[in-house]
This record gives C-alpha cells, structure tokens and sequence, in this order.
C-alpha cells in the first residue's frame, strides 16, 4: 500500500507531502489545476514515461520519494531481496531528475537501473485505465485472471509443474537420443575392433616374450653354428678321453702316496669337470633340438607382432595397451545398451506425462469454457448501471498452436460496441468509457492481487447522476480489498472517500504557477463537493446536496 508520496520541484508541484490511507482516496480541484499531476508523479517514480520532462522550471532538479507498506509475505520482498537490496517493511522509492535531463533512482537508498524500479512498480502499483501501467488491460494476464476468477489457481499450478516435468523428460530424452546416435555411429567401428582385438587375442606380457624370441631368432644360425662347433671341441677332440687319461694316471699315483690329501683332493676336482663335461656334452643337443622342434619360426614371430602393431597404429595406442583398450570398447557396449534401456524407460514416463497433462489441461480448459461464460454474464449485469448498455463484453477462449505451463488455451477479453465486429480489450481506445468498463471488470474479478494500489484518472468523464453514483459504489466496493487512488470531477464519485485532497493553482505575473494540495476535513469535503455540484458559487441547494451525499 502506498502510504506517502513527497514531491519536490516537479512540474507544478513545489513541495507537497501527501499521507494516504487504506481505502479511496479522492483528488478533487477545477479543471486545469493540477490533479493529474500527482498521479503523473507517482507514475514518474515507479519508472513510467508520461512526460520528457518533469523538473520544475528554473529548478536545479527536482525529485519524487514514494513510499509503500508491504507484506511480508508479498511477491515485492522476494524480488527486493532477489536484486540484493535491503528489506525493511517501508519499501521507500526515490527518483530525482535534473535540469539537464539526467535522472538518478534509488530504492531504500541503493542506486537501482530503470528496468529494478518498473518490476517493482508493477507489482506495488497498477494504473488500471492506462494502457502501459494496466495489468487488466494486457491480454497476457487474461488467461491468469480468468483462472483466478474461476478458483483454480492451485490446479493451474499443479499443471504448471507437470509441464516442467514434461519439457525436463523431453530434454533429457533428447539429450539420450543425441548420445545414442553419437554412439550408434562409433557402434560398427566398435564391434569391428572388438572383433579384431579379439582375433588377436592377446595375452598378458606377450608382446614382451616375442619381443625377446624376434631377437634370439634373428641370430638362429649363427647360434646354432657356435652351439655344433661347441660339440665338436669337446666330443671331437676326445677331450674327455684326455680327461680320463689323466686321471688313470693320478689314481695309480694315489696308489704309491695314498697319505697326500692334496693329491686327494686334485683326484676328486678331476673327477667332478668329467662328470660335468659329460653333462654338457648332453645339454648342447637338446639346446639345439628345442630350437628346431615345435617353436615358433622368426616369421611367425615378425607376422605377429606386425598384427599387434597395425591394431594399436589404427586405435592411436601403443601395442601393450590393446588388452586395455578392449576392455574399455566391452564397456561402452555395455553404457550403450544401458543407454537404450535408459532411453526406453523414458519414454515410457513421457507418455505417462504427456496423458496427465493433456487430461489435467482438458479439465481446466473446460472450467475456463463455464467460468468464462459466468464472467460475460457477471459484466452484462454490471454495465447496465454504469450507462455501458450497448457494451457487451465477451471472453473468448482459443486453443492454442502449443501446448505451455497453464494449458493449450489462450484468453482474450473482448468488447462489441452496439452489435458491432468484438474487438480485443486492448486495442479499445482510452477514455471514460474504458475506465468504466475496466473498474467493472476488476468489480467482477476479484483478483489475488490485493496489496496493489489501484491508480483511475477521471474515471467519471462524460457520465452524472445514478451512473456516477453507480461508479461510486463500485469504487468504494474495490477499495474495501485494495487501495484506490483516483482524480475525479464527480461529487457522487467523490462523496465515497475515505481521504479527500483539493487541489488547486495559484499564479501570478512574477512567478511560474503553483500547484497546492489541501487536505480536507469533514466540513471542507462538504463545502468541496457543493462546488463540484454548483460551481464556484455556492447555493443553499448545492450544499443540501453535498450534506445529502455524505450522509
């Protein structure tokens, strides 16, 4: 709610300081004396653009602080906070302009851009009868207006979250689908290495070993030449017969000198490099059969390690690394098959989801259809008294080319004048008559956006009499729940305020001209309102009429 509003050298405005209350409050004064200017002013602070410049003439700058009362719970705290600006209970918005055009605006003292302020104001004000400032007029908000009329808020929300579920499971399922192809490309590269590594078959730590058998293989003959001639020194040259020999000869000295460990000990050492000799002359041919019988060829050795290498080059890896390698390819098989299973899976949720939703969204769209038709026959009701009889209002409900958060359906509030072709709400010109019809709506809609203070200028142009009683009653209706500020030449409209102001300008030859507030008591909203019944004489009638509608 708003609670004060300062104006300080703003167009006409000098210094006013302006207390409301809950409730109506009234601005009253003869035509051309400045009463639009106060709510120009407070449309200047909450960022809207009504004039290039609002300065006051010879003034240095001038400057507008609104101040509002809000709830704790309100919609504004979660945005103040979210814009990291510090929450008291008094929301206090300051903007001051310059006489170079430069303007500076600040809430609770932080420096704020433009765009901060008018998402404050928006939801701290509504200028119901001007097309930029009024939510009721934006067919944006009719689906969400009609939906709080038709009491189904929770189930819109309800709805609302199944269709976020619905477009995260079709993100996810797109994302799934992304990685499937990507995968399903490599999948035949995959399966054909596997296949070959397979083949293959590698073991652990052979390369190593036939690494090891390509060198002794590719010395074979020149081994095997060494090895025979080896054979031939020790059987050949009967080195073992002279061995033999010689040991006769020690033995048979033994015999002569037997006390001789020394001897002893030769005969025995003698005895061992024959045993040993024999033992050699046996291993040199089974070394060389084992090379013969049975092992690999150097050629099979070479094709085999040209086949580890030719896999690895094509994979970019070292040929140890292909046993690795095949069991990573094994385990994106393995990812790949879980993803198909994944993929399915969801699938099957977004049918799931898609069949709750669509029946949710039939169901709503079917309340809008009868609450809809309650509204249109709700405000034919309402127009009569407000002289709107040739007025029919109409809600018309679309489908819509795509699905979204609250439905399949668009809403669009419309107007036919007199039986001529309906006409969207919004592209209505303004005026008086727009201003009724648009009280009469907000009457009939009773919408959760109480706390939002409710700006009409002059709703009463052009009307008098009952109708202007009615649209008094109206007013006085809304602002039991909301609060209204309101400009108004109408004594019925004025008579059902719960703060009154008068405003009035003073000029002369030597001075640009002033506009004053006067706050009226009970007997000054009297005098006020047998001036606005008479004019500026005032009769013993016009008073008796005054007394009669503040009775």
């Amino acid at each position: 709610m708003l609670t004060v509003l300062s104006i300080r050298n703003m167009l006409l405005v000098e210094k006013a300081e302006i207390s409301f209350s809950s409730g109506l409050n009234v601005f009253t004064g003869e035509t051309g004396a400045g009463k639009s200017i106060i709510l120009d002013c407070l449309s200047f602070v909450l960022g809207n653009k009504s004039r290039k410049r609002f300065v006051r003439t010879l003034c240095d700058r001038g400057e507008v602080v609104a101040e509002f009362k809000v709830r704790e719970t309100s919609e504004v705290r979660k945005l103040v906070e979210r814009l990291s600006i510090t929450w008291t209970d008094n929301l206090v918005i300051r903007r001051v302009e310059f006489s170079d055009g430069k303007r500076k605006t600040y809430v609770n003292d932080t420096n704020c851009t433009l765009d901060t302020i008018k998402k404050l104001g928006a939801k701290l004000v509504e200028f119901v009868d001007q097309k930029d400032g009024s939510l009721i007029l934006k067919k944006s908000n009719h689906i969400s207006l009609l939906d709080d009329f038709s009491g189904h808020q929770n189930e819109v929300k309800i709805l609302g979250k199944a269709w976020v579920d619905l477009k995260e499971t079709q993100r996810e399922i797109a994302k799934e689908e992304s990685k499937k192809d990507s995968q399903g490309k490599e999948l035949e590269f995959v399966n054909h290495s596997l296949s070959e590594i397979s083949i293959l078959n590698p073991k652990p730590g052979e390369l190593e070993e036939l690494e090891t058998m390509q060198a002794s293989l590719r010395f074979s003959s020149k081994i095997e030449e060494n090895l025979k001639e080896a054979a031939d020194l020790i059987s050949g040259k009967q080195v073992r017969h002279e061995f033999v020999s010689a040991l006769n000869k020690l033995e048979k000295a033994h015999d002569l000198l037997s006390a001789d460990q020394l001897l002893v000990e030769t005969i025995s050492a003698l005895e061992g490099i024959i045993h040993e000799l024999d033992e050699i002359e046996k291993n040199i041919p089974n070394i060389l059969e084992k090379r013969t019988s049975g092992g690999m060829t150097l050629e099979d050795v070479e094709d085999r390690l040209f086949d580890f290498r030719k896999i690895a080059r094509k994979h970019g890896i070292n040929p140890e690394n292909l046993m690795t390698l095949h069991q990573e390819m094994e385990a994106s098989l393995i990812e790949y098959d879980n993803s198909e299973k994944h993929l399915g899976a969801l699938m099957s949720k977004l049918t799931s989801l898609e069949k709750a939703y669509q029946a949710s969204a039939k169901e709503i769209s079917e309340k809008r259809k009868r609450e809809g038709k309650n509204l249109d026959m709700m405000m034919s009701r309402e127009l009569i008294p407000l002289k709107m009889e040739g007025i029919e209002f109409r809600t018309l409900l679309e489908r819509r080319k795509e699905q979204g958060f609250n439905g399949c359906d668009t809403v669009t509030f419309q107007i036919c004048n007199h039986g001529m072709l309906a006409k969207d709400m919004e592209k209505i010109a303004s005026g008086g008559e727009l201003s009724r019809l648009l009280l009469a709506l907000k009457v009939c809609l009773v919408t959760n956006t109480s706390g939002i203070s409710l700006i009409f200028d002059e709703i009463d142009r052009g009307i008098g009499g009952a109708t202007a009683e009615a649209v008094g009653n109206r007013l006085a209706s809304l602002a039991e729940r909301d609060q209204v500020l309101l400009v108004t030449h109408s004594p019925q409209v004025a008579s059902k305020a719960h703060k009154h102001w008068s405003v009035r300008k003073m000029a002369d030859k030597k001075n640009p001209p002033v506009t004053l507030l006067n706050e009226l008591s009970q007997d000054a909203k009297v005098a006020e309102l047998a001036r606005m019944i008479s004019g500026e004489v005032v009769s013993k009638e016009a008073l008796a009429a005054a007394h009669r509608l503040m009775s």
